[in-house]
Parts: structure tokens; C-alpha cells; sequence
């Protein structure tokens, strides 16, 4: 990333909760390992079950969040068989992909597709790891902080599958 685009995302990545506690210094390592993505209106950023690599960080413009309502096998039309999780935008100042830092083979958990023109900072495996492996303190605080969201996230789909499970259980008892 050349140093004008570092200083022109600096302030929006200070609110980006992965480097909540970081330091401006800490922040600007891990920001001259990224770069610049930009992403066309209907374009996927990831998909559910692939492979991937590397993380985002939504810069500008909005991505939806979804997944596969069947397995695999069952699935014929994918298209109709998608339920949109959430929507993000530039304001939620989100990352997201942060799961393919912690397994040797990830795959993707959901697919991400831009609705609307986007700019992402990406940011690779390997290179973050580099820079993690030289600074512990660092790497704590970031893990602790993809930790949290990552807490966020599965109690808002535990909340979901309750929520599902009942609405489920109702419909049954009512045949």
C-alpha cells in the first residue's frame, strides 16, 4: 500500500474494532502488508466452501452476507437456495474472512457478494502472520479482538437458531 493510501484509510482503520487497543504504530505495520481491492456491484468476494486465504476489511461500498440454506449434495439451484445473513456497508467499519487465519485448509463460511461498487483492504495469511510472529504483543491483541467478533457472532446465531428451532416447534405442533 503506498504511503498516501496509508494515510488516507488511517483514520477509518482506528475505528475498526480488529485494532481496537493497537497502538497508531501497530496499525500502520499491519496496514503496510494490505492492499487495495476494488470489487464491482454484483461481483462475489468469497464462497461459501472454497478456499481462502487472506481477510477484508470493507473500505467502501456494501457487501451482503449469506449462506447456503442446504448441504451441498442437496442444493440444485443455488440461487434460490441462499438466505442473505446481513448486509455491511462502510459505516460498520467490518472486517471479514478473518477465519482463514486460523486453519491450514479454511474454507469459506458464507459467501460475500459487493451490492454496491466496494473498496477492500486485503490482507494475506502469510503476510500477517510475518508480522505477528516478530511482535507477540501485537498478535495478542489482535487474536483477542477477531476473538470478541468472533464471540459477537456466534451468539447472535445461537440467538438465531433458538429463534428458528421455536418458530419450528410451533409449526409442527400445529398440523
Amino acid at each position: 500500500m503506498a504511503n498516501s493510501e496509508i494515510n488516507e484509510y488511517f483514520p477509518f482503520f482506528k475505528k475498526v474494532s480488529l485494532f481496537e487497543n493497537l497502538t497508531d504504530n501497530q496499525i500502520k505495520k499491519i496496514m503496510n502488508i494490505m492492499t487495495i481491492s476494488t470489487v464491482k456491484k454484483g461481483d462475489m468476494i468469497t464462497n461459501e466452501g472454497e478456499s481462502g486465504d487472506e481477510m477484508f476489511i470493507l473500505l467502501k461500498g456494501e457487501v451482503e452476507i449469506s449462506k447456503s440454506l442446504f448441504l451441498a449434495p442437496l442444493a440444485s439451484d443455488k440461487s434460490l437456495q441462499e438466505k442473505a445473513l446481513v448486509r455491511l456497508n462502510e459505516t460498520h467499519h467490518s472486517f471479514f474472512g478473518e477465519m482463514a487465519l486460523f486453519l491450514n485448509k479454511p474454507e469459506r463460511s458464507a459467501s460475500i457478494k459487493a451490492t454496491l461498487p466496494c473498496t477492500l483492504a486485503v490482507i494475506q495469511k502469510k503476510a500477517l502472520l510475518s508480522v505477528l510472529d516478530k511482535e507477540s504483543l501485537m498478535a495478542a491483541i489482535i487474536y483477542k479482538n477477531i476473538s470478541a467478533e468472533l464471540t459477537k457472532r456466534l451468539i447472535k446465531a445461537n440467538k438465531d437458531i433458538l429463534k428458528l428451532t421455536t418458530a419450528f416447534s410451533l409449526a409442527l405442533e400445529g398440523d
